[in-house]
């Protein structure tokens, strides 16, 4: 029974930036400007991201990238 194990979720170097980044409290601008993309691209990568890890909310996004180690 593989109930209880998590799939392996790999990341790319630029979705863990932005997932480190909104973690801090960023907002989608604020990482835009950090990173030096556009705000499009960032609400891209946090797309990618609520896909990967299936959740629908930043708020879930964060608690489970720090359950599966990601943060």
């Amino acid at each position: 029974d593989n109930g209880n194990i998590q799939p392996l979720v790999s990341l790319t170097r630029r979705e863990t930036d932005v997932l480190r980044l909104l973690a801090k409290g960023y907002s989608t601008p604020q990482i835009a400007a950090q990173l030096g993309i556009r705000p499009g691209t960032v609400l891209g990568y946090r797309k990618q991201l609520h896909n990967k890890l299936r959740v629908n909310k930043a708020t879930e996004l964060i608690f489970k990238a720090g359950e599966l180690h990601l943060l």
